[in-house]
Protein backbone atom coordinates (compact mmCIF):
# COMPACT_ATOMS: atom_id res chain seq x y z
CA UNK A 1 0.00 0.00 0.00
CA UNK A 2 1.06 3.74 -0.44
CA UNK A 3 1.74 6.17 2.20
CA UNK A 4 -1.67 6.92 4.29
CA UNK A 5 -3.17 10.43 3.60
CA UNK A 6 -1.87 12.06 6.30
CA UNK A 7 -3.56 15.47 8.01
CA UNK A 8 -1.84 17.92 10.42
CA UNK A 9 -5.26 18.71 12.99
CA UNK A 10 -4.12 21.82 14.92
CA UNK A 11 -5.49 24.64 17.02
CA UNK A 12 -3.56 27.32 18.58
CA UNK A 13 -3.80 30.90 19.69
CA UNK A 14 -3.08 34.00 16.89
CA UNK A 15 0.78 33.38 17.92
CA UNK A 16 0.62 29.69 17.40
CA UNK A 17 1.01 28.37 21.21
CA UNK A 18 -0.94 25.78 22.01
CA UNK A 19 -1.22 25.63 25.93
CA UNK A 20 -4.79 26.30 26.52
CA UNK A 21 -4.95 26.24 30.28
CA UNK A 22 -5.11 29.90 30.80
CA UNK A 23 -7.02 30.76 28.02
CA UNK A 24 -10.48 33.06 28.32
CA UNK A 25 -11.85 30.31 26.09
CA UNK A 26 -14.65 27.97 27.14
CA UNK A 27 -14.44 23.87 25.64
CA UNK A 28 -11.44 24.26 23.50
CA UNK A 29 -11.05 20.49 23.44
CA UNK A 30 -15.08 20.52 22.55
CA UNK A 31 -13.75 22.63 19.77
CA UNK A 32 -10.81 20.13 18.58
CA UNK A 33 -12.64 17.07 18.95
CA UNK A 34 -15.82 18.80 16.71
CA UNK A 35 -13.63 19.86 13.88
CA UNK A 36 -11.45 16.35 13.66
CA UNK A 37 -14.30 14.24 13.63
CA UNK A 38 -14.73 16.04 10.46
CA UNK A 39 -12.18 14.09 8.81
CA UNK A 40 -13.62 10.66 9.47
CA UNK A 41 -9.66 9.25 9.35
CA UNK A 42 -9.12 5.84 10.55
CA UNK A 43 -6.11 6.39 12.91
CA UNK A 44 -5.35 9.18 15.16
CA UNK A 45 -1.93 10.06 16.01
CA UNK A 46 0.05 11.50 19.12
CA UNK A 47 3.03 11.48 20.73
CA UNK A 48 3.67 10.16 24.40
CA UNK A 49 3.20 12.93 26.47
CA UNK A 50 -0.68 13.43 24.82
CA UNK A 51 -1.13 10.07 24.83
CA UNK A 52 -0.47 9.60 28.74
CA UNK A 53 -3.68 11.30 29.04
CA UNK A 54 -5.70 8.52 27.91
CA UNK A 55 -3.25 5.19 28.92
CA UNK A 56 -3.63 3.67 32.64
CA UNK A 57 -3.09 5.67 35.42
CA UNK A 58 -1.81 2.76 37.64
CA UNK A 59 1.54 1.97 38.73
CA UNK A 60 2.85 -0.78 36.79
CA UNK A 61 5.95 -2.65 37.04
CA UNK A 62 7.85 -4.51 34.79
CA UNK A 63 9.59 -7.85 35.73
CA UNK A 64 12.16 -9.72 34.05
CA UNK A 65 13.53 -10.12 30.20
CA UNK A 66 11.83 -12.39 28.45
CA UNK A 67 13.82 -13.60 25.78
CA UNK A 68 11.25 -15.50 23.84
CA UNK A 69 9.78 -12.68 23.19
CA UNK A 70 10.94 -10.97 19.80
CA UNK A 71 11.29 -7.72 18.52
CA UNK A 72 9.22 -7.77 15.70
CA UNK A 73 5.82 -6.26 15.07
CA UNK A 74 2.68 -7.47 17.00
CA UNK A 75 -1.27 -7.14 16.14
CA UNK A 76 -3.41 -7.88 19.18
CA UNK A 77 -6.71 -8.78 18.92
CA UNK A 78 -9.48 -6.28 18.23
CA UNK A 79 -12.53 -5.88 16.21
CA UNK A 80 -12.32 -2.19 15.75
CA UNK A 81 -12.02 -0.68 12.60
CA UNK A 82 -10.37 2.48 13.87
CA UNK A 83 -6.93 3.31 15.45
CA UNK A 84 -5.50 5.34 18.37
CA UNK A 85 -2.06 5.87 17.38
CA UNK A 86 0.60 6.51 20.29
CA UNK A 87 4.27 7.12 19.19
CA UNK A 88 6.43 6.03 22.28
CA UNK A 89 10.25 5.43 21.76
CA UNK A 90 11.20 4.06 24.87
CA UNK A 91 7.11 2.36 25.68
CA UNK A 92 6.29 4.32 28.56
CA UNK A 93 2.77 4.50 28.27
CA UNK A 94 0.94 1.56 30.00
CA UNK A 95 -2.48 0.29 29.24
CA UNK A 96 -5.65 -1.73 31.48
CA UNK A 97 -7.25 -2.35 27.61
CA UNK A 98 -6.28 -2.16 24.11
CA UNK A 99 -8.72 0.65 23.49
CA UNK A 100 -8.93 4.19 23.94
CA UNK A 101 -12.87 3.98 23.29
CA UNK A 102 -13.85 2.67 20.20
CA UNK A 103 -9.99 2.43 18.56
CA UNK A 104 -7.61 -0.11 19.10
CA UNK A 105 -4.67 1.12 20.37
CA UNK A 106 -0.92 0.95 18.44
CA UNK A 107 2.20 1.45 20.16
CA UNK A 108 5.12 2.71 17.67
CA UNK A 109 8.35 1.48 19.45
CA UNK A 110 12.13 1.71 18.91
CA UNK A 111 13.80 -1.98 19.44
CA UNK A 112 15.20 -0.01 22.45
CA UNK A 113 12.26 -0.76 24.64
CA UNK A 114 12.61 -3.96 27.40
CA UNK A 115 11.12 -7.20 26.28
CA UNK A 116 9.40 -6.96 30.05
CA UNK A 117 7.55 -3.65 28.49
CA UNK A 118 6.38 -5.67 25.16
CA UNK A 119 4.97 -8.79 27.50
CA UNK A 120 2.94 -6.33 29.47
CA UNK A 121 1.54 -4.79 25.33
CA UNK A 122 1.36 -8.46 24.70
CA UNK A 123 -0.65 -9.25 27.64
CA UNK A 124 -2.97 -6.73 26.88
CA UNK A 125 -3.36 -7.01 23.59
CA UNK A 126 -1.84 -4.00 22.60
CA UNK A 127 -0.81 -3.48 18.66
CA UNK A 128 2.66 -2.28 18.48
CA UNK A 129 5.11 -2.13 15.61
CA UNK A 130 8.77 -1.13 15.71
CA UNK A 131 10.44 1.73 13.57
CA UNK A 132 14.14 1.95 14.43
CA UNK A 133 16.33 1.04 16.68
CA UNK A 134 16.73 3.98 19.19
CA UNK A 135 14.91 7.01 17.09
CA UNK A 136 11.67 6.90 15.42
CA UNK A 137 11.52 6.94 11.70
CA UNK A 138 8.34 8.08 11.15
CA UNK A 139 7.84 6.82 7.31
CA UNK A 140 8.80 3.42 8.54
CA UNK A 141 6.55 3.81 11.00
CA UNK A 142 3.03 5.01 8.27
CA UNK A 143 4.20 2.45 6.08
CA UNK A 144 3.92 -0.14 8.42
CA UNK A 145 0.68 1.26 9.73
CA UNK A 146 -0.98 1.22 5.94
CA UNK A 147 0.13 -2.10 5.17
CA UNK A 148 -0.44 -4.16 8.64
CA UNK A 149 -3.30 -2.20 9.71
CA UNK A 150 -4.87 -1.35 5.92
CA UNK A 151 -4.72 2.45 7.47
CA UNK A 152 -5.40 4.96 4.58
CA UNK A 153 -5.46 8.21 6.31
CA UNK A 154 -4.06 9.59 9.62
CA UNK A 155 -5.00 12.60 11.92
CA UNK A 156 -2.14 13.99 13.59
CA UNK A 157 -3.74 15.42 16.78
CA UNK A 158 0.09 16.91 18.73
CA UNK A 159 1.21 17.82 19.89
CA UNK A 160 3.99 20.36 18.81
CA UNK A 161 6.98 18.41 18.55
CA UNK A 162 5.10 15.29 17.00
CA UNK A 163 3.49 18.10 14.10
CA UNK A 164 7.08 19.10 13.95
CA UNK A 165 8.68 15.88 13.54
CA UNK A 166 5.70 14.75 10.57
CA UNK A 167 6.63 18.23 9.04
CA UNK A 168 10.30 17.67 8.95
CA UNK A 169 9.69 14.07 7.23
CA UNK A 170 7.76 15.79 4.98
CA UNK A 171 4.73 13.20 5.71
CA UNK A 172 2.10 16.34 5.95
CA UNK A 173 -0.34 16.33 3.15
CA UNK A 174 -3.19 18.67 5.32
CA UNK A 175 -3.05 21.06 7.57
CA UNK A 176 -5.86 21.65 9.36
CA UNK A 177 -5.87 24.81 11.42
CA UNK A 178 -8.17 26.37 14.24
CA UNK A 179 -6.89 29.60 15.67
CA UNK A 180 -8.38 30.96 18.49
CA UNK A 181 -8.39 34.92 18.57
CA UNK A 182 -6.43 35.03 22.10
CA UNK A 183 -2.78 36.14 22.02
CA UNK A 184 -0.72 34.41 24.54
CA UNK A 185 2.41 35.56 24.58
CA UNK A 186 4.46 32.98 26.46
CA UNK A 187 8.15 32.58 25.85
CA UNK A 188 9.46 28.83 25.56
CA UNK A 189 6.02 27.03 25.52
CA UNK A 190 4.84 24.69 23.14
CA UNK A 191 3.95 25.88 19.67
CA UNK A 192 2.34 24.49 16.79
CA UNK A 193 5.38 23.02 14.72
CA UNK A 194 8.56 22.50 17.16
CA UNK A 195 10.89 20.69 14.87
CA UNK A 196 13.76 22.05 15.08
CA UNK A 197 15.96 24.91 17.01
CA UNK A 198 16.89 28.23 15.31
CA UNK A 199 16.65 28.71 11.32
CA UNK A 200 18.30 25.70 9.54
CA UNK A 201 19.03 24.91 6.03
CA UNK A 202 15.84 23.00 5.74
CA UNK A 203 13.77 24.38 3.31
CA UNK A 204 9.76 25.72 5.01
CA UNK A 205 7.14 23.90 3.42
CA UNK A 206 4.44 25.93 1.26
CA UNK A 207 1.07 25.76 1.59
CA UNK A 208 -1.97 26.41 -1.16
CA UNK A 209 -5.02 27.39 0.96
CA UNK A 210 -8.37 24.89 0.20
CA UNK A 211 -10.81 26.64 2.66
CA UNK A 212 -11.50 28.86 5.30
CA UNK A 213 -14.34 29.14 7.51
CA UNK A 214 -15.61 31.48 10.35
CA UNK A 215 -16.82 29.49 13.23
CA UNK A 216 -18.54 31.83 16.20
CA UNK A 217 -16.80 33.56 18.87
CA UNK A 218 -14.32 34.68 16.12
CA UNK A 219 -12.67 31.33 15.53
CA UNK A 220 -10.92 30.83 12.53
CA UNK A 221 -10.58 27.12 10.89
CA UNK A 222 -8.12 26.92 7.56
CA UNK A 223 -6.71 24.02 5.86
CA UNK A 224 -3.96 24.01 3.52
CA UNK A 225 -2.28 21.08 0.73
CA UNK A 226 1.26 21.14 1.69
CA UNK A 227 3.49 21.36 -1.62
CA UNK A 228 5.71 18.53 -1.34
Amino acid sequence: MTKPYIVAHILSSIDGRIQTRNWPVRNLAGLFERTAETFKSDAWVVGRKTMQEFSSVKVHRLGRAHASIPKKDFVGRHSAKTYAVVIDPRGKCFWDSNMVTSEHVIEVLTEAVSTAYLKHLREKQVSYIFAGKTSIDLKRAVTKLAKLFRIKTIRVDGGGIMWGAFLKASLIDEISHVVVPVADGSIGTPSVFDAEIGHTSRQAKALQLKSIKQLPGGIIWTRYRVVN
